[in-house]
C-alpha cells in the first residue's frame, strides 16, 4: 500500500499486534490475501510505519463494529474516517451480541456487596436503588426511561408478591431476580409457578452475575450463531506463544477447534437429513438446529475464557516485555 508520508518511525510486527489487537497471524494473513504490506522488511522480519500503524487501528475498530476486512483493507485513511463518522451517526438497530446486560440493583445489602467487587465486566450496572420505595418513587417522576435494564435484580427481607408485582407492572420488559431473606414455602411455590427467579440471600456476586447472564441469555449475550471471536490463526498463534507450563491456553485453544469441528459435523448431520423424506425429518432438522447453536454458545464461553486469560498475562509481563517502543531497522533511512 502506499504511505501518506516518510517517517522515521518504524514498528515491529510483534508490537503492531500489541497496540492494534490484531493478531500477528492475522497481520501476516492481510498481507498474503490484500497485499497489505508492511513498509520495510529485514529478512522476516517486518516493519510497519506509524501511518500504517495508525490506519490499522481504524480498520480494527470498523471491523469490532461488524464491517468485512475486505470492504475496508483497501480504503485510505480519509475513506477509513468517513466511514467511522456514517457508522457512529447512523441509528443503530439494537444489537445485543457480545454485549454485556444493562442491570439495575434494588437494596442496601445488594449495593453494598457490589462495592466490595473491583470491577464488573460481565455486567453493565446502569442504575442503583438503595430499596423499593426509592426505585418505585423515581419510576412515577420518570417513567419511559429508554436505558430501561434487560435485568433487575431487587433484594428483599421478605419474599412479598405485591412488591414482585410492583416491580414487574413498573418495568414489564425486563426480566426480574428476586433475592429474599426469608420466605414460606407457599411463596416460592408461588414464584416457581410464575417464572420468577429467586434466590435465598446472602449469596456470592459471582452468583448474582452468572444468574443475570443466564437470565438475560447466552443466545442474546453472544448471538444466535454465537460469531468466533478467534479465527484459526489466531488461535495457532496463541497456542504457539504459550510458554506457561502449566498450558491452559493450549488446553482452551484444543477444545475450542473441537468445538468448532463438532459445529461443522453437526451442520454436515443437517445436510444430511435434509435430503431424507422421512415424516420426522423436521423434528430432527430442529433438534440438530438447536444442538448446533448450544455448541457453538459453549465454544464462545470458552472463548470468554481464553480471552480473560490472555488479558490476565498480559497484564502480569514486566513493563519492559509490554511496552512497545519505535524502532528503527538498522542501516535504513526514509531519506
Amino acid at each position: 500500500m502506499t504511505l501518506s508520508g516518510n517517517t522515521n518511525d518504524y514498528y515491529r510486527i510483534g508490537s503492531v499486534a500489541s497496540l492494534t489487537g490484531i493478531a500477528v497471524e492475522r497481520l501476516r494473513a492481510w498481507e498474503r490475501r490484500y497485499q497489505f504490506s508492511p513498509a520495510y522488511k529485514d529478512g522476516k522480519t517486518r516493519f510497519y510505519s506509524k501511518d500504517q500503524l495508525e490506519i490499522l487501528k481504524k480498520i480494527k475498530r470498523l471491523i469490532d463494529q461488524g464491517q468485512t476486512i475486505s470492504s475496508v483493507i483497501n480504503l485510505t485513511e480519509e475513506q477509513l474516517d468517513a466511514r467511522s463518522g456514517n457508522a457512529e451517526s447512523a441509528p443503530q438497530v439494537q444489537n445485543l451480541v457480545g454485549q454485556s446486560p444493562r442491570i439495575s440493583l434494588i437494596g442496601a445489602n445488594l449495593l453494598q456487596l457490589e462495592q466490595r467487587v473491583s470491577e464488573n465486566p460481565r455486567l453493565d450496572i446502569v442504575s442503583r436503588w438503595a430499596n423499593l420505595d426509592a426505585f418505585l418513587g423515581e419510576q412515577i417522576s420518570s417513567p419511559g426511561d429508554l436505558d430501561a435494564p434487560q435485568v433487575l435484580v431487587l433484594q428483599l427481607p421478605v419474599l412479598a408478591e405485591q412488591a414482585i408485582r410492583q416491580t414487574q407492572q413498573a418495568l414489564p420488559n425486563t426480566k426480574i431476580i428476586t433475592l429474599y431473606q426469608f420466605a414460606t414455602a407457599n411463596q416460592i411455590s408461588r414464584c416457581q409457578e410464575q417464572q420468577v427467579s429467586t434466590l435465598k440471600w446472602p449469596l456470592s456476586w459471582a452468583e448474582i452475575e452468572y444468574t443475570c447472564i443466564n437470565e438475560f441469555g447466552l443466545p442474546r449475550l453472544y448471538g444466535v450463531s454465537a460469531p468466533r471471536r478467534f479465527s484459526d490463526e489466531e488461535l495457532i498463534a496463541i497456542a504457539a506463544e504459550d510458554h506457561d507450563p502449566n498450558q491452559c491456553a493450549q488446553h482452551l485453544v484444543e477444545q475450542i477447534h473441537q468445538l468448532n469441528a463438532l459445529t461443522d459435523y453437526l451442520q454436515s448431520c443437517a445436510s444430511e437429513e435434509e435430503v431424507k423424506e422421512a415424516g420426522d425429518k423436521r423434528q430432527s432438522l430442529e433438534a440438530l438446529a438447536q444442538t448446533r447453536t448450544e455448541t457453538a454458545q459453549a465454544r464462545a464461553q470458552l472463548e470468554t475464557a481464553l480471552d480473560s486469560l490472555l488479558t490476565a498475562t498480559y497484564k502480569q509481563l514486566p513493563a519492559a516485555t509490554t511496552q512497545s517502543q519505535p524502532v528503527r531497522p538498522d542501516g535504513f533511512s526514509t531519506h
